[in-house]
C-alpha cells in the first residue's frame, strides 16, 4: 500500500512538472506568437494541430465505444461505460489545449465560435466538438448521480453518439474539400478519419484500463476485455484494408502533385514499399491480435494497443505534413519543390502539456469519480 502511495505521489509530481512547463510554454506562445513553431507560409499545420486531430479523433472513438452499452443496450458492457465517457471528456480537453495553443490564444477559439461561418468545415468541426464536450459532461454527471436510463439520459447518450459520428467526418472534410491540395481532396479523408477514430479510441481504452487494473488490482472480469479486444481486432483489420486500398489508389495515379507528394510521404522511413509507422503501428499489431493467445493475454493487448496509438499519431502527422509539402501558387516561386519539417521544442512542449492535462484528469477521475461503477 505504501509503495502504491509512493508511486502515486511520484506520478502526480511528474504530471505537475509537465503542466508547469506547459504553462510557461503557453505564456511564451501568447507573448511571442506562432513564430516559435517551425512553420512557414507553405507548411502552416504542424505538430500541435496533428496532436489535436489525434486526440479529438480518439475522444470520438471512445464515445462511439461507449454507445455499445449506452445507446445499443448491450448491458454487459455497462461496467465500461462511465470510464469511457470520462476518458472521452478528458481526451477532448487535451485536444482543445493543443489547438488553443496552436491558434496562439484561447480567445481565438472563442472568436471562432462567436463569429460563425456556416460554410466552413473548420467552424463546424469546432462547433461539433464543443457541443459534444458539453453533452458528454452532462451525460457523465447524470451517470455519476445514478441516472443511467431516464429518457433524458438516453437522449444524451444518443446525441453524443451522433456527434461522435459527425465530428471525425467533419475533420476529414476540412482536408477533403481542399481542391488546391490534391493529396487531401476527396471523400477518402472523411472515411479514414472515422475509422481511425474508432481504432485509436478502442486502443486507448484497452491500454489505459489494463494498465490501471495492473496498478490498482481493481477491474471488471477479464472476459469482457477479451471481447473488446476482438472488436479492436476487427477495427484494426478494417483500417488495414482501407490503408492498403488508399495506397493502391495513390500509387496508381500520375497526377504531378502526387509525384511531389511521394518525396515527403516517407517522413518516418519505409520498409519495402510500406511506411514504417504503418508496418509497425498498424499491420504488426493487427497480426498480433489475430493470434488468439496474444489477444487474450493482458500483455498482448497492452503491446498491440500501444503500437497502434503510436502508429496512428505518426500516420496522422505524415498525411498532415506531406499534403502541405508542395508549394502552390505564388509561393512556389520562392520555395523549393517540397518543404521539409521537424517540430520545434515549443511544439513538442505543447504536445507534452496536452498529454499532461489529459493524464491528470484521468488520474483524478480514477481516484475520485468511481469510474467502474455500473447501474444495479
Amino acid at each position: 500500500m505504501s509503495e502504491n502511495k509512493g508511486l502515486y505521489g511520484i506520478w502526480l509530481a511528474v504530471l505537475g512538472i509537465a503542466i508547469v512547463v506547459g504553462l510557461i510554454t503557453a505564456v511564451k506562445l501568447f507573448s511571442q506568437g506562432h513564430g516559435l513553431f517551425n512553420a512557414n507560409d507553405v507548411l502552416i499545420w504542424t505538430l500541435p494541430l496533428g496532436v489535436y486531430i489525434y486526440l479529438a479523433l480518439a475522444s470520438s472513438g471512445l464515445t462511439l465505444l461507449a454507445a455499445i452499452p449506452l445507446v445499443f443496450g448491450v448491458r454487459k458492457y455497462e461496467p465500461f461505460a462511465k470510464r469511457l465517457v470520462f476518458l472521452a471528456i478528458a481526451t477532448l480537453v487535451g485536444a482543445f489545449v493543443s489547438i488553443g495553443l496552436e491558434l496562439g490564444s484561447v480567445f481565438h477559439m472563442i472568436y471562432i465560435m462567436l463569429s460563425p461561418n456556416f460554410s466552413s468545415p473548420i467552424w463546424w468541426m469546432g462547433a461539433i466538438y464543443s457541443v459534444e464536450l458539453a453533452v458528454l459532461l452532462v451525460k457523465f454527471w447524470k451517470m455519476h448521480t445514478g441516472d443511467w436510463h431516464s429518457g433524458f439520459s438516453k437522449f444524451l447518450g444518443t446525441a453524443s453518439f451522433i456527434l461522435a459520428l459527425a465530428a471525425p467526418l467533419m475533420i476529414g472534410s476540412v482536408f477533403g474539400i481542399t481542391e488546391s491540395r490534391v493529396t487531401y481532396f476527396g471523400p477518402v479523408m472523411s472515411i479514414y478519419c472515422l475509422l481511425m477514430a474508432f481504432l485509436s479510441g478502442t486502443a486507448l481504452f484497452i491500454l489505459y484500463s489494463l494498465v490501471v487494473n495492473k496498478v490498482t488490482g481493481n477491474g471488471v472480469p477479464a472476459e469482457l476485455y477479451d471481447e473488446v479486444a476482438l472488436i479492436f481486432t476487427y477495427a484494426a483489420g478494417v483500417v488495414a484494408v482501407f490503408t492498403v486500398l488508399k495506397y493502391a489508389i495513390e500509387s496508381a495515379t500520375v497526377v504531378p502533385e502526387f509525384l511531389v507528394y511521394r518525396q515527403f510521404e516517407h517522413a518516418f522511413g519505409t520498409v519495402g514499399v510500406f511506411h514504417t509507422e504503418v508496418l509497425l503501428g498498424l499491420f504488426l499489431p493487427f497480426v498480433l491480435l489475430l493470434i488468439r493467445s496474444v489477444r487474450k493475454a493482458a500483455g498482448g493487448k497492452i503491446v498491440a494497443s500501444a503500437l497502434i496509438l503510436i502508429g496512428t499519431l505518426l500516420m496522422h502527422m505524415e498525411i498532415l505534413l506531406a499534403g502541405q509539402s508542395h508549394p502552390v501558387g505564388p509561393k512556389a516561386e520562392q520555395f523549393p519543390g517540397f518543404i521539409s519539417y521537424f517540430p520545434s521544442i515549443w511544439e513538442i512542449l505543447v504536445f507534452v502539456f496536452a498529454l499532461a492535462i489529459m493524464l491528470l484528469l484521468y488520474t483524478l477521475g480514477e481516484r475520485y469519480l468511481k469510474l467502474t461503477e455500473a447501474p444495479e
